[in-house]
């Protein structure tokens, strides 16, 4: 490969990489794509807690590629925070497959709702309306399931919802009597066969797990799986990228990388006419940045943003007549509530933009789910108290649980920058995360908590309680965002470096804010729509 030269090297085979993959191999461009995980396939996924969600299946282990992360200006630690999914597919491998777009009033925060002291809040560089399309081909290519009618849509989605629990049922009767809507979500996963891929068969196993039966609609089984078809894209797994290669007249050439094998450390290198980087916001900064490419600005690590995560529970009668007294067969409950996803003027909220919460049934981890139980509401239990909190959990009553996703706020205060000291085991310096949330972005979470456990207050829970994780982190955006001033933004309205003409960026690094819910979906749709400029330049010759 190091003498053969690629129209394009692709960094990162998740939601942004494996749909640029996509998008210019079916143009006719021959693409390198690197990756520094396995390439899994459906015959390699199992339901194993421990090995799965609690070892190095799909995140490096932290004693041999560490991030270093600081939490509220606290002491630095050593974590596997940060880190997404390392195989073919990046995290949509193992992701819930919550697919929401972001709305007009994401792409325009700071000209609606104007600046925030503290925070460095952006318009994006384009709208809403030219990024539509793109959603409507990430639905279509890899399988969305939704109710259109229910939303409002004109156009349905290419499958019909998947089924759901009659608990459903409960929250959307508890939402209509608070004078809340909810609706179904829609899922990137398969609700009945589709494009030669079979339908869910409602195990459950979504979240942290990948899919055995190639029911979701992951990066991997869909655009990567489309590229190969074409002939144009070469893969390469265990291909741990270790600096983006720049040229006497300064463009990037390609990208110098290692086998990330155990043992087998020789450097190879790949050449090609455009770069594109897509490693997810904290690994994208950190290539950039020990490449040290399109810093002019300064601003490469800034503004790293996540997801605010507020959430909790309620617990249920067995005997409830949305619960029956048997074992919760139906996995999904995928209720949402978007009503205040700009919050009203009577909420009093330093900052209008709130976000959307998710109603869902637990996940079926055990020793999670144990541990939850151990640690929540107060000091740790142990002995005959955790028992009998257990007992009440698995055998006595149901539960309902919400999550609540909110826009983070860019600040000053969360960042991402090259360690000093600590190294991988590659001898890279490790991602150091400064992590901390604007009080502004932490006032809309917890308003978010207050509704979401007004809900299950009308619907008749015995008792709630809330869990401690305020920050979403695999959920990351913002540490190359686009703009129109190279001042103030490291990429472009098209993705591409201010500083360097064929360098892109295609995952959320390049966003200027995060919006109120989750955002892969966003990621595929601008990938698309950044690929797009690619092969516009590329027919002019301009590659």
């Amino acid at each position: 490969m190091a003498d053969e030269l690629f129209d394009a090297c692709i960094v990162g085979s998740g939601a942004g990489g494996g749909a640029m993959a996509y998008a210019l191999t079916r143009a006719g461009l021959r693409v390198a794509l690197l990756e520094k995980g396995p390439h899994y396939r459906d015959a390699d996924f199992f339901h194993d807690e421990l090995s799965v969600c609690r070892r190095s299946y799909f995140v490096p282990d932290p004693m041999k590629e560490p991030h270093v992360v600081v939490r509220d200006g606290g002491a630095p630690k050593t974590s596997s925070d940060g880190w997404i999914s390392c195989c073919v597919g990046g995290g949509t491998v193992h992701m819930s497959g919550f697919f929401f777009r972001m709305r007009p009033e994401d792409f325009t925060l700071r000209t609606r709702f104007g600046d925030v002291a503290g925070a460095n809040v952006a318009d994006w560089p384009f709208s809403y309306d030219e990024l539509a399309p793109y959603y409507d081909e990430v639905e279509r290519v890899i399988g969305v399931s939704g109710d259109a009618a229910a939303e409002g849509r004109s156009t349905p989605y290419p499958l019909g919802p998947i089924a759901t629990h009659p608990a459903g049922a409960l929250i959307d009767e508890a939402c209509q009597n608070t004078g809340m809507r909810a609706r179904q979500m829609a899922r990137a996963i398969l609700s009945a066969p589709y494009d030669g891929r079979a339908p869910c068969h409602y195990c459950g196993f979504c979240g942290s797990y990948g899919c055995e039966a190639g029911a979701k609609s992951s990066s991997a089984v869909t655009f990567v799986e489309k590229a190969l078809a074409t002939g144009n894209l070469t893969l390469s797994p265990f291909a741990m990228a270790t600096r983006v290669t720049k040229a006497k007249d300064g463009r990037v050439d390609g990208v110098s990388w290692i086998d990330a094998r155990e043992g087998k450390a020789k450097e190879n290198r790949t050449r090609a006419r455009v770069v594109i980087v897509a490693c997810s916001a904290v690994e994208t900064a950190r290539l950039l940045l020990i490449s040290e490419l399109a810093n002019g600005s300064g601003l490469v690590g800034k503004n790293l943003m996540f997801s605010t995560l507020s959430s909790g529970y309620g617990r249920f009668p067995v005997g409830d007549a949305h619960f029956g007294k048997g074992p919760l067969v139906m996995p999904f409950i995928d209720r949402a509530v978007d009503d205040f996803y700009v919050a009203p003027k009577e909420a009093g909220l330093p900052h209008a933009k709130a976000g959307t919460i998710l109603f869902l049934l637990p996940h079926k981890n055990p020793i999670f789910q144990a541990e939850k139980l151990a640690i929540t509401g107060g000091a740790p239990l142990f002995g005959a108290a955790l028992k009998a909190r257990m007992r009440r959990y698995f055998l006595e009553t149901r539960t309902v649980e919400w999550e609540a996703f909110g826009e983070f706020l860019p600040h000053g205060g969360s960042a991402v920058t090259l360690d000093p000291k600590v190294r991988d085991r590659f001898g890279l310096a490790a991602a150091r995360l400064e992590i901390a949330m604007h009080p502004a972005s932490l006032a809309a979470s917890d308003w978010l908590g207050k509704k979401a456990r007004t809900v299950l207050d009308a619907a008749g829970a015995l008792e709630q309680g809330t869990y401690d994780e305020r920050i979403y982190t695999v959920l990351q955006a913002g540490t190359a965002r686009m703009g129109k001033d190279p001042k103030t933004s490291v990429l472009d309205a098209t993705g591409r470096s201010h500083e360097i003409k064929n360098l892109y960026v295609a995952d959320s690094s390049g966003f200027p804010t995060s919006s109120g819910a989750p955002f892969t979906m966003t990621i595929m749709a601008n990938a698309l729509r950044v690929a797009s400029k690619v092969i516009e330049r590329g027919k002019k010759g301009e590659l």
